[in-house]
């Protein structure tokens, strides 16, 4: 309670109550102690001398006590009567009796002998002094004496002490006064100032200083601090208004940002067309308007044929640089009312509103197609890309957006299965495709990742000896559940889903392994036949792939032939003669697979590393049936040997087609009725039977 009571005071005033109290207690502990230490002293004193007199009184009356005469004791005790202080005087003998007694003014003192040899009796004080004799107690002396006269003098000692103590106190009170006054008003100074520096926040204000001891070092401390805090409210004035600027510039960045995100979440943020979701709504709410205000609509769905393929070779940074060029040439190719949108990856979208009729959009169709098969420059690669089209009407082909779309979708789908670079409009009977489709992919990657595929061989033999001169690798695929599925259905669906590589990079190191299994020396003398995607060709390290499958291998490169199609000699193919150089320099042969199927052109092949054409069974199958089929298979003949190639005919399955042939002096043969394509072991035990 005192100390809340402390808390409430002022600082001047609980100080001075603490130094009066402080003084106060001092100088009463130090009279209390003066008192005791006078009272005990006084105590002493008397003993002392009762002490002295009960001895001289011993003395005198050792005679009496010696002779029993108690009338000399009683004479030599009256004699303490002179002594004022002294009221009683008793003399015992040596048994503890009272000898003779002297008391003042007829006391009824107690004359019993006391045990101590000195204490108090009454309020008065007494001592006990043996009688001796020669060393021997005859008796005992008892003296009494009255404190009266001491306790007056102790009560004037206590009135003296008393008057110092009272004007100690009003020293204290004077002293407290003007310490409190030095101690107080600096800090009530400082407490005025802190007071008018936070009503008016003017920090250039400062404390007087009055002394140098801790209070003057606390308002140096004060100011220095005022001094910080003005540096530091002018930086936060700076800071603010900085802050104001930047929330200034902030916003209008969140603007900006806003703006952008809004853009992003509605369009395409590598290409700028519109999104998936943007497409979506469009086609709602076309649908919308033509189901309410009649009419029609047309979509078209793109893919890019092997963008994949370039994507995966040459890395994402130039396929999204491929796909922003894409995007271009497409939007420029369209009316400002249609909606182009990038779904994702490599397809893209069309909406076309009102088109006058079904061909209309084929013409448009035909228009992208058209502009997309021009090469594109890009980072020193000459890239060549095509695109494939699906289109679907509404309402013939769908009531919904959905529908619609995954129509399109579908018919996109066909383009690809008729050889790509084309647009096809929607049927129905295309789902049952697309649902093929989706499935064939998926059996595929899980038969590729779980190498399920098979390598088979098909002897390649000599023309006039029917000897053995080679043997080319064909992958087979043997699902679990549906059987065999054609290669001409699967490697298609390989390259457009970028598996292709994959693929004919397992087989040649299947293949050349398998092979040289066949001989105990490890050196073939057969020539070995790859058949490499055109679409591999993206690749440029190309020949260091294959260079390094040779050396894990140990198969020898000049007993490798590569078989490539027609396709990668057109002009977009601008790699191509560098590529097939550096990997003709490891020994390994090219050759044309299904020569003449496809247009060539002379000169072009030419330019190129080659060493045989093998002619496309399409113009085998009819010897001997179509005058017309053996004049062109004559005329490759001719053509490949002027121009210093060997010529191998493929798809030899009668006696006549081996003659027609054999007639025209054609290198190399192959075919059902050659050999047909078996596993390994087989080969081995038909060719090679001392290995197999």
């Amino acid at each position: 309670m005192k100390a809340h009571i402390l808390k409430r005071r002022s600082i001047r005033k609980t100080l001075m109550f603490m130094l009066l109290l402080t003084s106060s207690v001092a100088v009463a502990l130090a009279s209390l102690g003066f008192l005791a230490n006078d009272w005990l002293s006084l105590r002493q004193s008397v003993i002392d001398q009762l002490n002295a007199q009960a001895g001289i009184a011993g003395s005198n009356t050792v005679a009496a006590l010696t002779f029993g005469d108690r009338n000399a004791a009683r004479s030599t005790l009256i004699n303490f009567s002179n002594e004022t202080e002294i009221i009683a005087a008793i003399l015992y003998s040596a048994d503890g009796n009272v000898f003779a007694d002297y008391q003042r003014d007829g006391r009824m003192i107690p004359l019993v002998l006391p045990s101590e040899p000195s204490g108090n009796i009454g309020g008065d004080i007494y001592v006990v002094r043996p009688v001796l004799m020669e060393d021997e107690t005859i008796g005992n002396i008892m003296l009494i004496s009255d404190l009266s006269y001491w306790r007056d003098r102790q009560q004037g000692h206590i009135r003296t002490a008393l008057a110092l103590y009272l004007l100690a106190f009003v020293v204290a009170y004077v002293i407290s006064r003007q310490l409190q006054r030095l101690v107080t008003l600096p800090i009530i100074d400082l407490a005025t100032t802190a007071r008018r520096i936070t009503e008016g926040e003017d920090y250039s204000l400062r404390a007087d200083k009055y002394s140098r001891d801790e209070i003057g070092d606390l308002v140096d401390d004060f100011n220095n601090m005022l001094d910080q805090i003005q540096l530091r409210d002018k930086a936060l004035t700076l800071a603010r208004e900085q802050l104001e600027e930047k929330v200034q510039e902030r916003t209008a960045e969140l603007t900006d940002l806003t703006q952008l995100l809004e853009h992003q979440a509605y369009y395409d943020k590598l290409t700028g067309l519109a999104n998936r979701a943007t497409f979506d709504d469009h086609l709602r709410l076309a649908i919308s308007q033509c189901e309410r205000y009649g009419g029609t609509l047309a979509v078209l769905f793109l893919d890019l044929d092997r963008f994949k393929i370039i994507n995966d070779t040459l890395g994402h940074l130039i396929g999204d640089k491929l796909l922003v060029r894409v995007a271009k040439r497409f939007k420029a190719s369209l009316r400002e009312t249609d909606t182009m949108a990038r779904l994702g990856g490599d397809e893209f979208a069309v909406l076309i509103h009102q088109p006058d009729s079904e061909h209309a959009a084929g013409e448009v169709a035909q228009k992208l197609v058209s502009q997309i098969n021009r090469p594109f420059a890009i980072d020193g690669y000459h890239l060549h890309v095509t695109t494939s089209i699906g289109i679907s009407l509404f309402p013939n082909d769908g009531r919904d957006a959905e529908t619609i779309l995954k129509n399109a979708d579908t018919a996109m789908y066909k383009s690809k299965d008729k050889g790509r670079n084309q647009f096809t409009f929607f049927a129905n009977e295309m789902n049952i495709l697309a649902v093929r489709r989706l499935e064939l992919e998926t059996k595929l990657r899980k038969a590729i990742k779980n190498r399920i595929l098979q390598v088979y061989y098909q002897p390649r033999r000599d023309t006039q000896t029917l000897g053995l001169v080679g043997v080319e690798a064909l992958v087979r695929w043997f699902d679990p559940a549906e059987g065999e599925i054609s290669p001409s259905e699967f490697i298609p669906l390989a390259e457009e889903c970028g598996l292709v590589s994959q693929i004919d990079d397992w087989v040649m190191e299947r293949a050349c392994g398998d092979i040289l299994s066949c001989f105990e020396d490890g050196a073939p003398t057969l020539t070995l036949s790859i058949n490499y995607s055109a679409a591999q060709f993206i690749r440029k390290d190309l020949d260091q792939i294959i260079a390094t499958t040779l050396h894990r291998t140990g198969y020898p490169g000049d007993r490798l032939e590569l078989e490539i199609t027609e396709s990668l000699f057109g002009p977009e193919q601008g790699n191509a003669h560098e590529l097939l150089t550096k990997i003709r320099q490891l020994g390994v042969e090219i050759s044309i697979d299904d020569f003449g199927k496809a247009y060539s052109s002379l000169s072009r092949l030419k330019q190129f590393p080659l060493q045989t054409l093998k002619i496309d069974r399409s113009f085998i199958l009819d010897l001997g049936k179509d005058p017309d089929d053996e004049a062109i298979v004559r005329t490759i003949i001719n053509m490949a040997h002027s121009l210093s190639l060997k010529v191998v005919a493929e798809g030899i399955e009668t006696q006549a087609q081996l003659e027609f042939v054999r007639a025209h002096h054609c290198d190399a043969v192959q075919g059902f009725l050659l050999g047909m394509p078996m596993p390994i072991e087989a080969f081995r035990r038909e060719w090679f039977p001392s290995t197999g």
